[in-house]
């Protein structure tokens, strides 16, 4: 039976006989924050509107939802063979997703076997499924309003969804007419896709499995596909080596991050030479003794310009423990000439004292960098027990513009007196991972890219139509 979508259009008002137009409806969509247009079938005698849940919209949208028709590897026909058997294309539906006001199509094309058994090939979004009839061990449709029962399995009602005839074509065994309703539910039992249908008249179980578009290229397809799908997966094949490569470099640049977090360059001899300044000077400050103590080490020589540099300060227990108590820190790095510019060239412990006993107070800084912390030594008791905890170091990193020599600035403030050699200063250049960062993330972007390339080409969309 050949089935003209002419003859099927419903193009009459049901309520006045008058003459349905297309037109349009405007909504505020909630998820777009805006006013959409939705498509509706409108009487131009009474005005009476027909949306997607009627059978008079899809008479008068039936061309629009049927213009892609052509564009499918199936046609009405056509032969060919998959897995060992040979099939005749005999027939066509084309549904619409009634939920849906745009376009939401897909194909159920109707098959039959040399061995005269009929497959259904549902062709939605460039995929195939190749589906039989089947008759479960057991279905209960009726007795539970909420769930249908399918061979000891519950499937919500709820995930069913109605789909609407918009084409038919071929030789088919009823009468479709347009904007016909199904419900369908489509589930999965034992990794095997099951769909049941329900129409007014029947209800159809059928189940199947995904078919690769290349298998069905194969199968159906001209040699116009044949060598279309040969084209696009020497791309796909490209793509996926492209990937291999940029995944082989991320993995080497990671090592090479790993290694330069694991190695550095100390500075040599921070600590070798210095001037106390001032030693547990008793200070009160808001009703709290407090001992401040100031030691200025240098000059050293930092090399590498442009550089990372990690700055460690910590207690050294070998001189004193901290015990139940905590000392402040901070820590300026002063370059040799700027330390001789503001002090007129004086390199003696007067000079020293008075600059930095007023460094906070320069209007330009003569430190470049600066780093200041705490340690801290506690116990108490609770709910689990007693408890200890302190904290004894603390890091940061930082950069150098340019070397050179370089002065470091350090002042304590502790709750009891402690000398000044118990807290020890660490510079050291650590390797420039963070340009390794940057070429692995060029390098894991380019991976993803092509990756996703490779998925794109990895089946010929039958079609261009989305559901």
């Amino acid at each position: 039976m050949v089935t003209d979508n002419q003859e099927l259009k419903a193009l009459k008002c049901s309520k006045c006989g008058g003459d349905l137009v297309k037109s349009f409806r405007s909504v505020y969509d909630d998820d777009e924050e805006e006013n959409v247009n939705i498509p509706i079938a409108k009487c131009s005698a009474c005005g009476q509107e027909f949306d997607q849940k009627t059978e008079e919209y899809y008479g008068v949208f039936a061309d629009d939802l049927s213009a892609d028709r052509d564009n499918s590897v199936f046609k009405l026909g056509i032969k060919g063979t998959l897995k060992d058997v040979e099939y005749e294309i005999i027939g066509r539906i084309r549904y619409q997703d009634e939920d849906e006001y745009e376009k939401s199509t897909w194909d159920e094309w109707f098959a039959v076997s040399s061995d005269g058994a009929y497959r259904y090939f549902v062709e939605e979004e460039g995929e195939i499924h190749s589906y039989e009839d089947y008759t479960p061990r057991s279905i209960d449709l009726e007795s539970d309003p909420e769930k249908i029962e399918f061979e000891g399995r519950k499937i919500s009602k709820s995930t069913g969804y109605v789909g609407r005839i918009v084409y038919a074509e071929g030789e088919l065994s009823w009468k479709p007419e347009i904007g016909e309703p199904s419900t369908m539910y489509d589930f999965k039992k034992d990794g095997v896709k099951y769909t049941i249908e329900r129409s007014e008249d029947e209800v159809s179980i059928t189940r199947g499995e995904r078919i690769s578009n290349k298998a069905i290229i194969e199968a159906f397809g001209g040699e116009k596909e044949k060598e279309q799908h040969r084209n696009i997966d020497r791309k796909r094949k490209d793509y996926q080596k492209r990937a291999i490569v940029y995944l082989i470099g991320c993995i080497v640049t990671f090592l090479l991050i790993v290694f330069s977090f694991m190695t550095s360059d100390p500075v040599e001899g921070v600590m070798k030479l210095k001037n106390e300044l001032a030693s547990n000077i008793l200070q009160i400050e808001n009703n709290q003794k407090m001992y401040h103590s100031v030691v200025l080490y240098g000059p050293f020589d930092i090399t590498k310009g442009d550089s990372l540099y990690s700055a460690s300060v910590s207690i050294d227990e070998s001189v004193r423990k901290l015990s139940l108590e905590w000392e402040s820190f901070r820590l300026l790095l002063v370059p040799e000439e700027r330390l001789l510019k503001a002090t007129n060239n004086q390199v003696t412990q007067p000079a020293f004292k008075a600059l930095f006993g007023e460094v906070d107070a320069l209007k330009e800084p003569v430190e470049c960098y600066s780093f200041s912390g705490d340690f801290w030594d506690e116990e108490g008791s609770d709910d689990e027990g007693k408890w200890h905890e302190s904290d004894l170091s603390s890091e940061d990193d930082f950069v150098i513009d340019k070397p050179g020599r370089y002065y470091a600035y350090l002042e304590l403030a502790s709750q009891k007196p402690r000398p000044v050699s118990s807290v020890s200063v660490r510079l050291e250049r650590v390797k420039s991972y963070r340009y390794y960062i940057i070429i692995m993330v060029v390098l894991a972007c380019l991976v993803l890219y092509n990756r996703y390339r490779a998925t794109t080409f990895n089946e010929v969309p039958l079609n261009q139509r989305k559901k």
